[in-house]
C-alpha cells in the first residue's frame, strides 16, 4: 500500500504541477494580449491623429474688412448765443506753440471768461478768443 500512496501523491503532485503551469500559461497568454492591446493603441494613436489632421478643414481667412467710410466730425460749444469750433480752439493752440511736434497736448476752454489754458510737454500758456 505504501507504493500505491505514493504513486497517489506523485499524481496529486504531477496534477497541481500540470494546475500551476496552466495557471501560468494563462497569465502569460493574458500578458501577451495585454501587450499586444498596448502596442496596437500606440501604434492607433498617431494614425487617428494623422486623420485628424486630414479631416480639419483649412483655417478660414476672414474676408478681407473694407474700410470704413471715413466719418466727419464736428464739435461745436455754444454760450451765450455764441459757437465755437473745438477743432479750432485746438489749431489755435498749436499755433500758440508755434507749429512746434508736442507729444501730449491738453486744452481746456472756459466759455464764460472765453480763455483757452493750454499745456504741451510741460509748456503751458493761454489765450482768449
Amino acid at each position: 500500500m505504501a507504493t500505491k500512496k505514493t504513486e497517489d501523491a506523485k499524481k496529486v503532485v504531477a496534477k497541481k504541477a500540470t494546475v500551476e503551469s496552466v495557471v501560468a500559461k494563462a497569465e502569460a497568454v493574458k500578458k501577451a494580449e495585454a501587450a499586444k492591446e498596448v502596442k496596437a493603441a500606440v501604434k492607433a494613436e498617431p494614425v487617428k491623429a494623422e486623420v485628424k489632421e486630414e479631416k480639419k478643414p483649412a483655417a478660414k481667412k476672414p474676408a478681407a474688412k473694407k474700410p470704413a467710410a471715413k466719418t466727419t466730425e464736428t464739435v461745436f460749444v455754444e454760450y451765450n448765443n455764441g459757437q465755437i469750433n473745438v477743432s479750432d480752439i485746438v489749431a489755435k493752440a498749436k499755433e500758440a506753440l508755434g507749429n512746434k511736434a508736442v507729444k501730449e497736448l491738453n486744452v481746456y476752454y472756459q466759455p464764460e471768461t472765453g480763455m483757452v489754458y493750454y499745456t504741451a510737454d510741460g509748456e503751458s500758456g493761454s489765450y482768449s478768443l
